[in-house]
């Protein structure tokens, strides 16, 4: 990458602001985006539906997965049926457990609401997101070293790590950085570290970002370019590549190439001597935003939670730690969520990373260059099959993530940690129209009701399932269309196009997005396949240098 001489990159800061020169902006193109967006709706017209709380307090207790044999899941290398086991063309997982958390991190990059309640009625217009609505890694880079030094190290250049876990590389971590007294991670969004899983893949972005601005440093030694220079060249490196993957790896693998290829469509234009250009185009049909994008809810708390469902109840993360855990006898694995205190008994977040427990990201992601072993035919371990079945721990979520609330009046406290209940109460709230109205609204056949909720899959009374026939939840709705129309592989047809465009959208919409800069553009870090570069390209770069 290279920027005529004298033009600053429009990227984060990094030099600090003096008292009385101008605050950034001012007096130039900015050099970062806004720090905060706006909450809204794609189907403004569609009537909102809306339902009994206690009636999504059945339907939320209705989709949670059942114990097999007193445990939550099966031993590494047995046969599950709740696995999808979906391949790409080439034969690799179609959607391996990685991408779950890597869906997570994406949705923590683009969208944060602490003001939403599930007790009271919500207006989505009135709601400001404080994340960028862009793909710009601000869960990465904060506000830039300048205006928050404490993520960075003293060169400002190279983001801060945590602390290694092993002696041993393979299984060192390292952890986040964190407090020396609470132990609270100082990142730049703590949702990152609400699990083990999401707060690895955090650290693995973070050393992505450390060995990418070595890059650059080497690649442009003897140019002339200052340490603020060299900073912003990497941090778009580092964009540009992240957003390559969300469009050009996740998505595809979420809705299929055919979704996205008409999403970002490939259009020729005209010019002088007769010749013509072909360029990415994005066609949104029902993603309409004007000035600037905004987070439709009708994503953000419905479609984009498909991921609830991929969520495996545990996991295996490394060759060292013996399996079954000892004192851990309901699960073959490591849970991701328990209420046992015992820090080895789960994956919960919010707290150091326990020793020799450092992530081996080959039993997440395919092609990583982890140093061979014995479960190795088994892995990378598959997601879980998108449908409307939660693994039973995120029925019973800890303190550290959702504490007891009354969400429904006369109702249990513990209702507000089933995480099924929340999402439900979180779209009624809001005022979500119902998925088979949104269905309408884009043209789309809806399911009938029998297919939506089927006597043999969805355990409710009758007069509940009455009530909900043809006015079910969208949240919900996305999920029963994936398992019905796309058999548990990938999302449906209305949750995969909100998906799409919202997602390509906010790439377009980013004025600093390499959709924007230059639609042209082509990876160049390494890769495991040349042409193709994908999550497992970012991870092994960062945890392995290559």
């Amino acid at each position: 990458m290279s920027t005529p001489a004298g033009q600053p990159l429009p990227t984060t800061s990094t030099s600090p602001r003096p008292h009385g020169t101008p605050l950034r902006g001012l007096a130039t193109t900015p050099a970062s985006s806004t720090t905060r967006g706006r909450f809204g709706r794609m189907f403004r017209h569609v009537p909102v539906w809306s339902q009994d709380p206690k009636d999504l307090v059945e339907l939320g207790r209705s989709m949670i997965q059942e114990l097999e044999g007193g445990t939550i899941d099966k031993p590494l290398g047995e046969v599950d049926d709740d696995e999808n086991t979906a391949t790409l063309d080439d034969g690799e997982l179609r959607l391996p457990a990685g991408y779950t958390y890597f869906g997570q991190f994406v949705d923590h990059d683009i969208t944060f609401d602490p003001a939403s309640s599930l007790t009271r009625q919500s207006d989505p217009d009135a709601l400001t997101d404080y994340r960028t609505p862009r793909f710009d890694l601000d869960n990465v880079y904060g506000r830039g070293p300048a205006d928050e030094p404490f993520l960075y190290e003293h060169d400002g250049l190279h983001l801060t790590v945590g602390k290694a876990v092993s002696a041993d590389r393979e299984f060192r971590g390292p952890d986040l950085p964190r407090t020396e007294t609470t132990q609270i991670a100082i990142i730049g969004d703590p949702r990152n570290d609400e699990n083990l899983v999401v707060s690895q893949l955090q650290s693995a972005m973070l050393r992505l970002h450390n060995v990418v601005v070595d890059r650059v440093a080497h690649d442009t030694h003897g140019s002339g370019l200052s340490s603020d220079d060299v900073f912003k060249l990497a941090q778009q490196e580092v964009r540009w590549h992240y957003q390559w993957v969300v469009v050009h790896d996740f998505l595809p693998r979420l809705v299929g190439q055919a979704v996205v290829d008409d999403v970002l469509a490939t259009e020729g234009y005209a010019v002088p001597g007769g010749g013509t250009v072909d360029t990415l185009v994005p066609r949104l049909r029902f993603y309409d935003w004007r000035e600037q994008p905004f987070m439709p809810v009708e994503f953000s708390v419905a479609a984009y939670r498909y991921g609830h469902t991929m969520v495996r109840p545990s996991y295996a993360i490394n060759d060292r730690i013996p399996l079954p855990v000892a004192g851990v006898t309901d699960a073959a694995r490591i849970p991701i969520f328990s209420h046992d205190a015992d820090p080895l008994h789960n994956l919960n977040g919010f707290r150091t990373l326990p020793g020799e427990w450092g992530f081996q990201w080959k039993y997440f992601l395919p092609g990583i260059d982890d140093t061979a072993g014995p479960q190795d035919a088994h892995l990378p371990q598959p997601s879980y099959r998108l449908d409307h079945v939660l693994a039973r721990p995120l029925s019973t979520l800890p303190d550290s993530v959702a504490g007891r609330e009354t969400v429904v009046s006369g109702m249990p406290k513990a209702l507000a940690q089933e995480l099924a209940v929340r999402n439900l109460l979180r779209g009624l709230q809001l005022g979500i129209p119902c998925g088979e109205d949104v269905a309408r609204a884009m043209s789309i056949t809806p399911m009938a009701p029998e297919q939506v909720l089927p006597d043999d899959a969805v355990e409710l009374p009758d007069a509940v399932r009455a009530r909900l026939a043809g006015h079910t939840p969208l949240w919900f709705y996305v999920l029963r269309e994936a398992d019905v129309l796309a058999g548990g592989a990938h999302l449906g047809p209305v949750g995969g196009r909100i998906v799409a465009e919202v997602l390509v959208g906010l790439l377009h919409g980013d004025p600093l997005s390499f959709l924007s800069v230059d639609p042209t553009w082509r990876p160049t870090l390494p890769s495991r396949e040349p042409g193709r570069f994908t999550l497992s390209d970012l991870v092994n770069l960062a945890v392995h240098g290559a």
